[in-house]
């Protein structure tokens, strides 16, 4: 699965376009495995057999839009889209957090749960337990870690960056992975995989 991300856009039609079968990244097409399977900017799968919905969010608008839109030939076009899928995004993550029976949702967008600071009702949301466990996973900075996320306890929330794009920046050593396992029971285990920071990222 995937979502667009701020550097995906500056080339991208999808940033200018009205029909998102027009974004080179949606694919519709589940079957077709020489690509991602994302068949809009945010969607949601269900995986009955393994008790769990995956919620992909499109979170481009109000979180980096002055940081995007300036990059595409479309600027205003563009800042419009965002802010329409973005608020679409929440739209679909209420819906689904009230109406699934997932047991586990498993809900990622290119950015991390920090990046929510000025929509409190949507981490207090990804807090609820009370029906889903929900484990959500973000990236946008280059690090894999639990600790530089706004908490959504009791659920999960990781920052998974793993060391794409511009890699070793200071603010972080741990590079890498998340691995998420799915128990017999359901039960969803996530962990990190790192890699020696200093083979990745030597300082000369």
């Amino acid at each position: 699965y995937s979502v667009y991300g701020n550097h995906d856009l500056y080339v991208d039609p999808c940033a200018c376009a009205d029909d998102v079968l027009e974004c080179a990244q949606v694919n519709p097409n589940i079957s077709d495995l020489r690509y991602f399977y994302m068949p809009d900017t945010s969607y949601y799968v269900e995986h009955q057999g393994l008790k769990l919905e995956v919620i992909a969010l499109d979170m481009n608008y109000y979180t980096w839009v002055n940081h995007t839109c300036h990059h595409t030939p479309c600027e205003e076009k563009c800042q419009d889209n965002l802010q329409e899928r973005m608020d679409a995004a929440f739209g679909l993550f209420y819906d689904r957090a009230r109406t699934s029976t997932a047991e586990n949702l498993v809900v990622f967008s290119h950015y991390p749960t920090d990046y929510f600071w000025g929509f409190p009702e949507f981490l207090d949301e990804l807090r609820k337990n009370d029906t889903h466990n929900i484990h959500f996973f973000g990236g946008h900075r280059h690090n894999v870690d639990r600790s530089s996320t706004t908490s959504i306890a009791p659920n999960d929330s990781w920052l998974s960056g793993g060391g794409g794009g511009w890699g070793c920046e200071s603010y972080g050593r741990e590079q890498g992975f998340v691995v998420g396992e799915i128990g017999a029971d359901g039960a969803i285990t996530t962990y990190s995989v790192l890699v020696d920071f200093d083979i990745c990222c030597k300082r000369l």
